[in-house]
């Protein structure tokens, strides 16, 4: 007998959905309705008893494992699933109502959450590439995934641009791949649903989507009407046995001369008596479409190679990537007469041999600028920026820790402003050595003081314990200090210190006027102290005119053909004097 129905609709969602929390994890609880399966799924089929199954047990033991999806790209406030689509469905049942009948003839059970049902999400910006990708990926780990969903994904992530061998290393799958991709271009409406009706199986499948014209229409005719009676290999043999189809005749048939053979009951395709001369006709008719494109001047090359199958290129000797000045024109013949005319390819090994000489010569020409250019006016390298990147934001986070009201209008600014260089939450930070004391200080306190809702795993950091209605219930039990506090620990690395990816870009020019505001400029002239590390990123010359900015008391005497290793000593002796003066170097300081 089962118990009597459950009616979830006015409660909480079981609290066994959260995940436990890592350092790294940047999973979030989002309401079941504010998510949306993906067109770029290759996935359509579900098994109905697996979900069933699926929903039963998320219903008990909550969802285990987290979705990953990516903020919808034109419905505001929704997410587009890349993975989990399964999960996704099965809470669906659960929001509907899932209903238990009990076999012994009592009353049936209703296992129902409500809409607002919390899943965990990983939320991350992707591209379409990506969002394909990872939805392919999870699909590889799947059993139940058929083969031509799997076909499917692999065309799709050619579509938006990756290439079979970057496929086939990503997946550790190779020939399966090439194979797929065929089944995925060629296969056609009618042979995909017998396919996935399961009345073939994917080896004949596979065959027939590497036909084309009559000859497909005449396997697919044969499979529908006796499947098993036509195996692959008799299908292999169907296509290989060297019959020209009137169909695929290049030449004119009637003017050949040649003896045509019809079925009068229509079930095999028309073809010539004599092969021999059919298929040298043939291959005639190939070679003048060739000459012609040759006389074009278009192309790079054309060439006209025999294969098995037609319809899609030899993919470890061709590909449609590559320089235009390369692209050629690829005719594929096989047996049975027929060809495929692949235009704009390009030969690997022509590419590949491109590509090392564009380096070649790039290498050639940096080598050249180098040498044409005075050392003097040369870039610092990167270490030196990166030493002025984390001065900046070691003094920078240490002022806002202090600074709650300022945390306070930094987030409600960033919230107002779309480009703002503050992001509420930011995941690329600096990185630095070691966690700021202040930051240390906070972070104890209220592991100490609220184990119940915060938890430290690395000194320095903490992560909340609860989740969605329980935090925000906590959160408005503390005193607005208590709130600008946490807000502060937040805050202190959430302000860009400067635009861009590339070391030595400069800081945003909110930084900048933040760092007049809180005295952050002036923190960092008192602590920033001059090592080997920052100097060694700088050349003779460089050393020599940095030199020349520090207060001329305190600097370094500098003998002419004096090297590297004892300049940088000569400055570093002076360190102390140059703290004491509060020099700092261009490219450390706050300036745009």
């Amino acid at each position: 007998m089962t118990e009597p129905a459950h009616d979830l609709t006015n409660t909480p969602a079981p609290t066994a959905l959260r995940l436990a929390p890592t350092p790294a994890a940047e999973v979030v609880h989002l309401p079941w309705t504010a998510l949306r399966r993906s067109d770029f799924n290759p996935r359509r089929t579900f098994d109905d008893k697996a979900l069933f199954e699926l929903a039963t047990d998320i219903y008990h033991k909550g969802v285990l494992q987290n979705l990953v999806v990516r903020p919808h790209p034109t419905e505001a406030g929704a997410y587009e699933i890349a993975a989990g689509e399964r999960r996704y469905r099965a809470v669906g049942l659960l929001v509907e109502g899932l209903e238990l009948v009990d076999d012994q003839g009592g009353p049936s059970d209703v296992l129902r959450v409500p809409e607002g049902y919390t899943v965990p999400c990983r939320v991350q910006e992707m591209t379409d590439q990506e969002l394909v990708e990872i939805a392919v990926t999870e699909n590889f780990q799947r059993e139940d995934v058929t083969p031509l969903e799997e076909a499917d994904g692999f065309s799709r992530l050619v579509g938006l641009g990756l290439k079979p061998d970057d496929i086939a290393a990503r997946s550790g799958r190779d020939v399966l791949v090439e194979q797929r991709l065929t089944l995925a271009s060629g296969l056609g409406k009618e042979a995909r649903k017998l396919l996935t009706e399961g009345r073939i199986n994917v080896a004949q499948a596979q065959v027939i989507a590497q036909t084309t014209g009559e000859l497909k229409k005449h396997l697919v005719k044969l499979v529908k009407d006796n499947p098993r009676a036509y195996s692959a290999d008799q299908l292999r043999k169907l296509t290989t046995e060297g019959r020209i189809l009137v169909s695929d005749a290049l030449f004119d048939a009637e003017a050949s001369g040649l003896l045509i053979v019809e079925d009068l009951w229509g079930i095999t395709p028309a073809y010539f008596r004599d092969t021999q001369k059919a298929q040298a006709l043939q291959l005639e008719a190939i070679e003048a479409q060739a000459q012609a494109d040759r006389d074009s001047g278009k192309w790079a090359f054309v060439e006209i190679v025999q294969a098995d199958y037609v319809q899609n290129l030899p993919w470890r000797e061709y590909e449609h990537y590559g320089p235009d000045n390369l692209r050629g024109v690829l005719y594929l013949f096989n047996a049975s007469g027929q060809m495929h005319r692949h235009e704009r390819v390009v030969r690997k090994a022509d590419a590949q041999a491109a590509q090392k000489a564009q380096q070649s010569a790039e290498r050639t020409k940096a080598a050249q600028e180098r040498a044409q250019t005075p050392p003097e006016d040369r870039p610092v390298k990167d270490a030196a920026h990166r030493v002025g990147q984390e001065a900046r934001a070691r003094v920078l986070w240490g002022q806002l820790v202090n600074d709650p009201q300022r945390c306070l209008a930094l987030t409600v600014q960033g919230l107002f402003e779309t480009a703002s260089e503050v992001k509420v939450k930011v995941d690329v930070a600096p990185s630095l050595h070691a966690p700021l004391p202040e930051v240390v200080a906070v972070v104890e306190h209220w592991t100490t003081e609220r184990p119940d809702l915060f938890q430290s795993h690395r000194k320095g950091t903490m992560v909340n314990r609860v989740y969605g209605p329980k935090l925000h219930a906590a959160l408005m039990e503390l005193c607005t200090d208590d709130l600008l506090s946490l807000l502060a620990y937040h805050m202190h690395d959430s302000l860009h210190h400067w635009y861009g990816t590339a070391p030595s870009a400069r800081p945003g020019e909110l930084a900048v006027y933040v760092a007049a505001q809180t005295g952050a400029d002036v923190r960092l002239s008192q602590e920033w102290a001059v090592t080997e590390e920052f100097l060694s990123a700088y050349t003779i010359p460089q050393l020599t005119a940095l030199a020349a900015t520090m207060p001329r008391d305190a600097q370094p005497s500098i003998a002419p053909g004096v090297s590297k290793k004892e300049l940088m000593g000569r400055i570093v002796e002076m360190a102390p004097k140059l703290k004491a003066t509060g020099w700092v170097p261009d490219v450390v300081t706050f300036s745009r």
